[in-house]
């Protein structure tokens, strides 16, 4: 899967910066990842374990997630290597800053994943029709929190 993207959000680059480093805050917004433990395990490092999915379609998985090319508050990369029901997982995402306005920020964001194993055949084109609109909803959900929180009468 390979896909880009951009959203606008009325925050500032520093808060969105802040929201997208902070693994809980992250993985609050992430779809089906409701139950999956983060533990930091370096400065710049997180090892993930738990469920991904819904329903009868939650799934054991593990991994770890590294940040890299922190250049704040402008941009971050997070790579993942993982496994899901014993089949690995490889992701990447760039997100780069931009401020556009007294607390307007425009994020830019472009991902690549990659799945290999037993359940290939039958995840991958499953992750290139839905990864693109994970990735969506997971920012437009920290687009809605940081606004929410910047102008709490809104919410």
């Amino acid at each position: 899967m390979r896909a880009e993207g951009m959203v606008e959000i009325a925050a500032s680059c520093g808060s969105t910066w802040d929201a997208l480093t902070d693994p809980v805050v992250l993985a609050g917004c992430v779809p089906g990842a409701g139950s999956v433990s983060i533990e930091p395990v370096g400065p710049a490092e997180l090892a993930l374990k738990g469920r991904i999915g819904q329903g009868f379609l939650s799934l054991p998985a593990e991994g770890r997630v590294e940040l890299s090319d922190l250049v704040r508050p402008d941009a971050a990369t997070a790579t993942l290597r993982g496994s899901v029901a014993g089949t690995a997982l490889e992701a990447s995402a760039r997100v780069t800053l931009e401020e556009t306005g007294p607390d307007r920020t425009l994020l830019r964001w472009a991902a690549d994943a990659s799945i290999a194993g037993p359940l290939a055949g039958m995840a991958a084109p499953y992750l290139d029709r839905e990864g693109p609109g994970l990735v969506a909803r997971t920012l437009d959900c920290l687009r809605i929190r940081l606004e929410a929180a910047a102008d709490p009468e809104a919410a």
